[in-house]
């Protein structure tokens, strides 16, 4: 045929050899140069004019995409169900490191194999156009495709690196080690053009290099599998969700707004000793306890509705003597704990008639469902330090120009006396420490240690700047 290319299969005992046929080969104009080496040699690759491996472009791509596909999972997730606590930015970038460094390496990692098999064509489906087993034990091979009018050239290119063997082969066929004495002289081992060594069958080397494919694959597999039944096998903890209450039966609600009453809720911190605010265990200036005089608080509203109103609009029905210190609960529980906390106090001295329609009715779906253990949305929009401080009742408990009472550190010349740590610190955990002279109402009637999640970061900074200021 008009197009047809001769192969010659040179081996060599010396690199510098090997180095010195591919360097005059190239000198020639010959482009399709094959070596074969027992070990890495830069000469060779270096001869043969390799330029930096592409693969490493692949890793670069693959470790920028799985950057950004780290961040923007984490981006759109957190737009999509934005978690609002204690006036924290609903996209924090920081927080987003982690994700998006590991999603970089996977990537990074899958990028790097896949371009591994791209660059190198892998897998071989046809066999290797030559090879020979030498090649892998301590001699180099250069195989190279000429025309039949360079055959000629080429052969004395690589005589000239005194070879200490030389074959010929026709293109596509696998080369098999023939039958010819060590001894012979170079040149006269060659095998005929189209002829093939004795003995070999042409058909064997695609069965081979089929046969090792399946190989490999089949250690993929096999390893993938033992990684998933091992994974499989190792039990998984699954955390308990938070309980959130429900109408299973009056007896199980008031329970429910019993333990809310005295613990989560921290309605004891004012209501426990009826100094803050009355007292909603026991009698109250001979009105009766809480289910008893609830009846006759507002002319022509049932108990059930009026506590329920004091929780959510306490401004509504102040009791005269006290200030108004409480805030709308629904910013710091859920529509059904509210309604516990009205059948428990409906149970102290009088009937409970909370019914689920009274929960279904007042539902919205806006309030919190964790309740006050999971935090709460700002309790005021505002950023004016002193309608935060009027909004939250400080003044119930703490005297500021001409106001308040005092049960509390004066916020007048507070500025003064304690600095700007100190005070933040005492609104996020007021338990921490007791201004002198106020030790003794570090219980029962300690402040309360919801402030903290109830203003945003600004709304927090603002009040302790405002309260430094005073001097």
């Amino acid at each position: 045929m008009a197009n047809s290319r001769v192969g010659l299969l040179a081996s060599f005992d010396y690199v510098d050899s090997a180095v010195n046929a591919i360097g005059e080969l190239r000198a020639a104009g010959l482009k399709k140069i094959t070596a074969y080496m027992p070990y890495p040699e830069a000469q060779i690759e270096e001869a043969l004019g390799y330029d930096q491996s592409p693969v490493r472009v692949w890793t670069l791509a693959g470790g920028l995409l799985g950057a950004a596909a780290g961040f923007a999972l984490a981006s759109f997730t957190s737009m999509d169900w934005p978690l609002v606590t204690g006036g924290k930015p609903i996209l924090s970038m920081p927080a987003y490191v982690i994700i998006s460094f590991e999603l970089m390496v996977l990537f990074g990692a899958l990028s790097t194999v896949i371009g591994l098999f791209v660059n190198s064509r892998l897998p071989y489906i046809k066999p290797m156009v030559v090879y020979d087993p030498e090649f892998s034990v301590g001699k180099f091979g250069i195989y190279v495709t000429v025309a039949p009018d360079h055959l000629e050239q080429v052969r004395d290119i690589l005589k000239g690196q005194d070879p200490s063997e030389l074959r010929e082969d026709p293109v596509g066929v696998g080369h098999a080690p023939s039958d010819v004495d060590e001894g012979s002289e170079v040149g006269e081992d060659l095998v005929p053009v189209g002829q093939a060594a004795s003995g070999y069958d042409s058909d064997s080397p695609g069965r081979a290099m089929l046969v090792e494919n399946l190989k490999i694959l089949g250690v993929v597999i096999g390893t993938v599998g033992a990684f998933t039944l091992v994974a499989n096998a190792i039990p998984q903890l699954q955390s308990e969700v938070p309980i959130e209450i429900t109408f299973v039966s009056t007896e199980a609600l008031i329970e429910d707004g019993e333990i809310l009453f005295n613990g989560a809720a921290g309605c004891t911190n004012c209501h426990g000793l009826g100094a803050r605010a009355p007292n909603l265990l026991t009698d109250h200036e001979g009105t009766g306890t809480i289910g008893v005089r609830c009846v006759n608080r507002v002319p022509g509203e049932d108990c059930k509705a009026y506590l329920y109103s004091s929780m959510v609009d306490p401004n509504a029905y102040l009791v005269d003597g006290f200030a108004p210190i409480m805030q709308d609960q629904r910013s710091s529980l859920s529509n059904t704990q509210i309604w516990a906390l009205v059948a428990f106090l409906q149970s102290l001295g009088g009937e409970v008639t909370v019914a689920l329609e009274d929960i279904e009715a007042t539902d919205t779906g806006s309030s919190s469902p964790a309740g006050a253990a999971a935090g709460a949305a700002p309790a005021i929009a505002s950023s004016d330090p002193v309608e935060i401080i009027t909004t939250l009742g400080c003044l119930g408990c703490h005297e500021f120009d001409g106001g308040g009472f005092a049960m509390g550190p004066s916020f007048n010349g507070i500025g003064a006396r304690v600095d700007a740590d100190y005070i933040r610190q005492s609104i996020l955990d007021p338990g921490a420490d007791a201004a002198d002279g106020f030790e003794q109402y570090l219980a029962p009637l300690a402040m309360p240690a919801t402030f903290g999640d109830q203003l945003t970061a600004s709304q927090l900074e603002a009040v302790v700047q405002f309260l430094v200021s005073q001097r």
